[in-house]
């Protein structure tokens, strides 16, 4: 026969390993779905007669740091798999519109939290360091998040705000790029757009 004792450390190891899978078990999985149905799309804007000026498409890293090679290769070390993004505008009269008249979305999916992590942090790097830029919290917004504004003249002397927010959701890292009249355009208004594309993330689209 087997020592009482001995079933009884084997037993209580194994409830032990079985606790630890089922905490592992409620742990979410890294979103998997195709980049192009996370973005936030033309019916959820609540602003009217925004077009679409750039379909949705898939990006590589190399367009998506727009020119930035450091950004570029920080993207792709650390682990991207596939991004999309889309852009809508809407023609007003700049000079009395309120809310923005250009919006750029994009999503970048990574193989896991980690590299997210890692690049989400590279985007700020670039953001912060735009000539100008102004950062402002956000409040609380997926994992992390961190926004900047920038504010230029226009040639008919009349000044323009451009708002972005770069968040991370999981393994997910969002960018969205609001601009119009400085006084019209607000962080609140991007903040929105960016809590209607987190929601897009948790229905779990996995196509």
């Amino acid at each position: 026969m087997h020592p009482v004792g001995g079933w009884g450390a084997r037993i209580a190891l194994l409830i032990s390993v079985a606790g630890l899978a089922a905490c592992g078990s409620d742990a979410p999985s890294p979103a998997a779905g195709d980049p192009l149905h996370y973005l936030v799309t033309l019916d959820q804007l609540a602003v009217p007669d925004f077009t679409v000026t750039s379909v949705a498409a898939h990006y590589d890293a190399t367009a998506l740091a727009d020119g930035d090679v450091t950004l570029a290769a920080a993207l792709t070390t650390c682990g991207l798999r596939s991004a999309a993004r889309v852009e809508y505008q809407r023609s007003v009269d700049f000079s009395t519109s309120n809310g923005p008249i250009d919006i750029v979305a994009t999503v970048e999916r990574f193989a896991a939290a980690g590299g997210a992590a890692s690049a989400y942090a590279a985007n700020v790097r670039q953001l912060d360091a735009t000539p100008g830029a102004v950062p402002a919290s956000t409040g609380p917004l997926g994992d992390e998040a961190h926004s900047i504004s920038v504010v230029r003249t226009t040639s008919g002397g009349l000044q323009a705000v451009e708002i972005t927010v770069v968040w991370r959701v999981d393994n997910l890292v969002n960018i969205i790029t609001a601009r119009g009249r400085y006084g019209g355009t607000r962080l609140d208004d991007a903040l929105i757009l960016a809590g209607l594309q987190t929601q897009n993330e948790s229905g779990g689209a996995s196509a």
